[in-house]
């Protein structure tokens, strides 16, 4: 992945929006490419020979999941906002379904949105998410990520954090044209000559704010109150014979007056489901009920003597120094043997565990640590041990105070991570303690 491959071809505007992920990878500088592999360490393991396989690594579900639990909750509405328009939306659209569009009423039971600080923290938001390559393209069409959209886009079974459901041509899939027709005729619409521009016809009246609120007028009390209820989700509800086709001269009850229209359709032979359109509508255009653009205030959970508070952390470092001093007086006496991949066997670490009596994981952390403050290392001999060093000897001469600070250091400064221990690697192969797989550095 050198610079050399993300240099635009003599004749390609350099400036040109890309049309691929992969494309949107070769454009980024060398610094914004190791800012995303540091926010998102797993795409190295197995490190990508090229930007193409890089890109096809982010399209997985799995790495898609952990990036977005690391996100702060405003980043996360964004993306789900996101997940909830069409894909290439731009940030105008994205604003106005976190804050509504200007000049709408808001849904009473909405918290008011702060439309100034929304667009405020909205660009930062979006860096943060296309940093990752979370999404790509321009603000004028951003793209989720394949897998961020499938991961959070709405539907009648999963409809995630906002509460929404399908779009109403995701909610017609299979449904025949001649049903189609009868929607058509029963929202007042003309006959279209083939589904697709009958779904088209249907979605674009829920998305027309003026002729979508005069078909509500029309609807009778108990039908307005069937949508109230759906609207902030769950988005389904159990109906018997959902699946019936109703015509509006038929309908008799408020929710056959709805399905006839097309304002809800069914999910199953037994639910019915409000189209996403219908919702945001219904909502005043708010994809989210509450929206957080600004983090909330920290406080402390409790006040705590200072004293006290130094006491414990004294006690804790010495806790750790006696620790590891018992660690590696133990294999003083009895060094445990190395793995020829690097590490250390699954038995001896069960061993050390239940020596300290602590878990595993507890366990190889203090490995990793003695061995990062270069305490613990292999003995070199034919029959590799894990043995400690000249320097374990230097410090336990020292004060206390020194031995702890040099552990902090350590702690500080390495890049192995002792938790990775015991874990399955890309490959499925448990990762060993001290095992070369646990180094983290980019």
């Amino acid at each position: 992945m050198t610079a050399s491959q993300r240099v635009p071809r003599p004749g390609r505007a350099a400036a040109a929006a890309p049309r691929t992920l992969a494309e949107d990878l070769r454009a980024r500088s060398d610094e914004a490419l190791a800012e995303l592999l540091r926010a998102r360490p797993d795409l190295l393991n197995p490190v990508p020979s090229d930007l193409t396989q890089l890109a096809a690594r982010l399209s997985s579900r799995a790495s898609a999941l952990r990036a977005l639990e690391r996100l702060d909750r405003f980043t996360l509405q964004v993306a789900e906002a996101l997940a909830a328009a069409p894909d290439g939306s731009s940030e105008a659209t994205v604003r106005n379904l976190l804050a509504g569009p200007a000049r709408v009423k808001p849904h009473p039971q909405a918290q008011p949105a702060d439309r100034a600080a929304v667009t405020t923290a909205l660009p930062a938001a979006l860096a943060a998410l296309r940093s990752r390559a979370l999404l790509w393209g321009p603000d004028s069409a951003v793209r989720l990520v394949i897998a961020v959209r499938e991961a959070l886009a709405p539907s009648a079974s999963n409809p995630g954090r906002t509460g929404l459901g399908p779009t109403l041509a995701e909610a017609t899939v299979g449904m025949s044209p001649a049903r189609l027709q009868q929607l058509l005729a029963g929202a007042g619409l003309p006959p279209t000559p083939d589904p697709v521009t009958a779904v088209a016809a249907l979605a674009g009246l829920l998305a027309d704010r003026k002729r979508c609120t005069a078909l509500l007028a029309e609807a009778p009390e108990a039908a307005l109150a069937l949508l109230e209820k759906l609207v902030w989700g769950p988005p389904t509800g159990t109906v018997p014979d959902a699946a019936r086709p109703v015509t509006a001269e038929e309908a008799r009850s408020p929710v056959e007056w709805l399905l006839a229209r097309g304002l809800l359709l069914p999910s199953s032979t037994g639910s019915v489901v409000l189209p996403r359109e219908l919702a945001l509508h219904l909502r005043g255009g708010r994809s989210h009920r509450a929206v957080e653009p600004v983090a909330p205030a920290l406080a402390p959970a409790a006040e705590r003597d200072p004293q006290a508070v130094d006491s414990a952390a004294a006690g804790q470092a010495y806790t750790a120094v006696r620790t590891i001093e018992e660690l590696l007086d133990t294999w003083g006496l009895t060094p445990p043997p190395g793995l020829r991949a690097g590490g250390l066997g699954v038995r001896d670490l069960k061993r050390i565990a239940l020596a300290l009596e602590c878990p595993e994981s507890t366990a190889a952390f203090w490995l990793e640590l003695a061995y990062s403050a270069g305490l613990l290392a292999p003995d070199g001999e034919v029959d590799e041990r894990w043995a400690p060093t000249p320097a374990y000897d230097t410090w336990l001469k020292q004060p206390v105070a020194e031995r702890w600070a040099l552990l902090a250091r350590s702690w500080l400064a390495t890049t192995r991570v002792g938790r990775l221990a015991g874990t399955p690697d890309g490959k499925g192969k448990v990762r060993a303690a001290l095992g070369p797989e646990l180094d983290r550095t980019l």
